[in-house]
């Protein structure tokens, strides 16, 4: 039968903790209370918790008040096996382990069984960290130097994990809210600008007033076409963007859109509408979609580069329009073309092929420029 004194206690501590994650308290500090919390209630444990990165792939940090060396010492480390998708690190298993489970059983890799052996770590298990919506954030867990107790701390250790991701969610989430109020005043000043050199380059090709006007509003529609994708998500689908940007100017079975799923960086998106909004602006006037026989293909892929740097490669192709020639001039659409991925290392490549024209880009897998669904994500 539960001790009512001690359920008392332990709610009247949970508490103390929501106040800290109320208002805002540091993270480490959250953390910090909620591992001496359950070493209050376990008594002879060490509690601690670990950060997953948001790749989900590397503990960017970790908080054990009790032992800081071993804590420091799961910084930086990426994430191995086991690894069930949502539980952020099993590295210790469902049960717990004694000693000579830690030194000989397979679920630790050498890391895990030096931390443990170096800290006299007879006893470990870990309990996954998740946000509301499941993903996983991390993982709370109760070490021992004296062996297996009995019985184990069940509650305690699913308290422990309820209340770091309380923390961890709202952590991630004010630090979202910083880096979309950031970003938001960093596009608007990226905006201004864009909009401003679009009409200083417009302006110089010596076109009537109306050529002027009809070209402007055509990459000014461009940008707000992005735009309007990133009010609705941090980052933009490859395939959709591409769509709505072509759409305009081409029939349905005029363009071929193909290409691993794709989740185009925010940063990214602009320099993606306006390089698909001059080549499909080109196409329409004067290359493969100005007549009913041509087409356009527009793909893209990732694969590993010489280094074994994973890369990113966009190509658009047409065919079946008009014989290519090179222009006498390169005006804004080329220069544009040329430049737009510079800010992610990409390098452009404009082909004007006699049977049409030929664009690509080649750039190294980034956050900035995007990322494959999680999914489609291969070796």
């Amino acid at each position: 039968m539960p001790d009512p004194v001690q359920t008392s206690r332990l709610l009247e501590r949970q508490v103390n903790v929501l106040e800290m994650i109320a208002r805002d308290a540091t993270l480490d500090d959250v953390l910090d209370r909620i591992c001496r919390l359950a070493e209050s209630f376990a008594p002879g444990s060490m509690a601690g918790v670990t950060v997953l990165d948001r790749g989900g792939m590397t503990f960017e940090h970790c908080v054990m008040p009790s032992a800081p060396s071993f804590a420091a010492g799961i910084a930086g480390v990426e994430v191995g096996p086991p690894h069930d998708g949502t539980c952020a690190a099993a590295v210790f298993g469902g049960t717990p382990v004694s000693s000579s489970d830690v030194e000989n059983d397979e679920r630790f890799d050498p890391l895990w069984r030096k931390l443990n052996t170096d800290h006299d770590v007879r006893a470990i298990r870990s309990r996954p960290v998740c946000s509301a919506d499941g993903r996983a954030l991390g993982s709370f867990f109760i070490a021992y130097k004296d062996g297996v107790p009995d019985p184990w701390p069940e509650e305690i250790e699913a308290v422990g994990a309820r209340l770091a991701g309380l923390a961890l969610d709202r952590h991630r989430a004010t630090e979202r809210q910083k880096l979309i109020v950031g970003e938001m005043q960093h596009r608007l000043k990226n905006l201004f600008a864009a909009v401003l050199s679009i009409a200083a380059q417009t302006s110089q090709g010596g076109a009537t007033t109306a050529e002027f006007l009809k070209a402007f509003e055509g990459r000014v529609l461009a940008l707000a076409n992005a735009h309007d994708l990133l009010t609705r998500d941090e980052s933009a689908d490859l395939a959709e963007l591409t769509r709505r940007i072509v759409a305009p100017f081409a029939g349905d079975e005029s363009v071929e859109i193909t290409g691993q799923p794709f989740k185009v960086a925010p940063s990214a998106v602009v320099p993606f509408s306006l390089v698909l909004h001059e080549l499909a602006t080109n196409a329409a006037k004067y290359g493969a979609l100005s007549n009913s026989a041509g087409r356009a293909r527009v793909s893209w892929k990732s694969y590993r580069g010489e280094n074994g740097e994973r890369r990113f490669k966009f190509k658009w192709e047409e065919t079946g329009g008009p014989r290519v020639a090179p222009p006498g001039r390169s005006g804004f659409g080329t220069l544009l073309m040329k430049q737009a991925f510079a800010d992610v290392e990409g390098q452009s490549r404009l082909v004007h092929a006699p049977e049409g024209l030929r664009f690509r880009i080649d750039a190294p897998m980034s956050g900035r420029l995007g990322r494959l669904h999680e999914a489609s994500k291969t070796s």
